[in-house]
């Protein structure tokens, strides 16, 4: 999927760079073609400095179909921490994402690992960066620039060679799909708060192997403090 991330490597330096000069942004009057959608879909981006989710996370694959607890706590271009458990409280594992490293705890064979965040794409079976995680996480995922072919029905479409989105009125995006060859990367929101943030979040994962995960939040925080407890007991064994 190098042509996919290249493109989005480009868009994320030109959008840095494009933050010395910001372009008035009007949504009183509606986009007539993709360069305005786009404009007003990242100018709607707002990432909280503090987020706390809590809910379930359903995770499948080919091997298994199975329904947990998920708390997730980020800390804006800092960390995200995720904790995962079975019924009654008992973790399963403990993970944490910096933009230089993942901690891991795995409670059911007492393991641990740190590594660099270049290996994600070990974990999630794609190339996808720190920054990119944030933004599915908050919610602020953004349109990537290319030339798109332009429409609007009940919902705004942007679709392209790679890249394809619906977005609501309010210019949030609702689906997304990165596609190159017989690789295919979709993610949705849905179920927005009062606050146009989505309680529900799905990621899927098409390639060598395919790889599922939906949450639904019972609870979302913004903006409160978090703290990040990640502590490997001594008893457990590094994974090399």
């Amino acid at each position: 999927m190098n042509k996919i991330y290249t493109l989005l490597i480009i868009s994320l330096l030109l959008h840095s760079c494009g933050l010395k000069k910001v372009d008035k942004v009007y949504f009183s009057v509606p986009p007539q073609n993709d360069k305005e959608l786009i404009a007003r879909v990242n100018a709607k981006n707002n990432y909280p400095e503090w987020l706390y989710l809590k809910g379930k996370i359903n995770l499948k694959n080919k091997d298994q179909n199975v329904t947990l607890n998920v708390s997730v706590k980020n800390r804006k271009d800092s960390i995200i921490w995720l904790n995962i458990s079975a019924p009654f409280g008992i973790e399963v594992f403990r993970a944490q994402l910096t933009p230089d490293s993942i901690y891991f705890i795995n409670r059911t064979n007492k393991t641990w690992f740190i590594k660099s965040s270049s290996r994600i794409k070990d974990y999630l079976k794609t190339e996808i960066s720190f920054d990119e995680v944030q933004e599915m996480i908050t919610a602020n995922t953004r349109v990537v620039k290319e030339k798109y072919s332009f429409s609007k029905d009940e919902h705004y479409t942007l679709n392209s060679q790679y890249f394809n989105y619906t977005i609501s009125a309010f210019y949030r995006i609702l689906n997304a799909s990165l596609v190159e060859d017989e690789n295919k990367i979709d993610y949705s929101f849905s179920d927005f708060n009062e606050n146009n943030f989505p309680k529900e979040f799905s990621l899927k994962i098409k390639s060598k192997e395919s790889f599922e995960a939906t949450l639904n939040y019972s609870k979302i925080e913004f903006n409160s403090q978090q703290i990040f407890p990640f502590k490997i007991p001594d008893s457990y064994v590094e994974i090399k």
